[in-house]
């Protein structure tokens, strides 16, 4: 899933490869971006990934020691100068943000004049299982979209749809909106899909879904399978642009 999100995000940058950039992946994971990235780009650039969850800076500094990483929480600032970076990358990370307008003067704060931002984020809400019962479908995304998961300051499953909004109604950015659909028509492990409907055990756990329901829908969902009939979709809004 992450190979085709990457390629639309790097594919979007246009970034020349004989170049040497300086970039910021803000909610970097576990690096896995930053990574690709690097081969699309010149030797000498420097990859900075910042991200709040100690286990995923760990996994990434053991993966990939030609790139630095920072394990914190954002609150109201960023640890760097300002005009540090030529790009800032975030991908599925401004839902958790309380302070999005502090974050954005930082991220205006540390861009270069006309320094490029990519912001992506997949937007709960357009998730699509085709299961027969149609209301039980509807009730397990809102479930997923509006579940505020234990590590998170803040969930919002409508964040997708809203970049364009907030980063151009900032006044700080000029950009464009675009998005990437991902369709898939295989139930198994390892299948974006079937990954967030494992997910949305912990949804029940915490009183989002009902249990009889959960269970339900799984059934459903395996029914339709075997019937060679499953699809599920999602889809991530696209904010690119330079800073103002």
């Amino acid at each position: 899933m992450k190979t085709p999100l990457f390629e639309k995000a790097i594919g979007i940058l246009d970034l020349a490869s004989d170049t040497d950039y300086q970039v910021l992946d803000f909610g970097c994971g576990q690096g896995e971006f930053l990574h690709t990235l690097s081969g699309r780009i010149g030797p000498g650039s420097r990859l900075v990934g910042y991200d709040a969850m100690e286990k995923s800076i760990a996994i990434a500094q053991a993966r990939y020691p030609n790139a630095e990483f920072i394990c914190e929480r954002f609150a109201e600032e960023l640890p760097f100068p300002d005009a540090s970076f030529d790009v800032f990358v975030t991908i599925d990370t401004l839902e958790c943000i309380k302070n999005k307008k502090a974050l954005l003067s930082e991220i205006h704060r540390i861009l270069k004049p006309g320094g490029k931002i990519l912001a992506m984020h997949w937007d709960w809400d357009t998730q699509t299982y085709n299961i027969p019962t149609r209301e039980l479908a509807r009730k397990a995304v809102t479930a997923f979209s509006d579940w505020k998961q234990p590590w998170m300051d803040e969930a919002d499953g409508q964040m997708g749809r809203k970049l364009w909004g907030l980063f151009e109604g900032s006044g700080k950015f000029h950009g464009s909106p675009d998005a990437f659909c991902l369709i898939e028509t295989e139930y198994e492990p390892g299948r974006y899909g079937y990954d967030r409907v494992q997910d949305l055990a912990g949804a029940v756990e915490n009183g989002w879904l009902d249990e009889r329901e959960y269970s339900q829908f799984r059934r459903e969902l395996s029914t339709i399978t075997e019937r060679k009939e499953y699809s599920y979709s999602v889809t991530s809004f696209i904010y690119h642009g330079r800073r103002a």
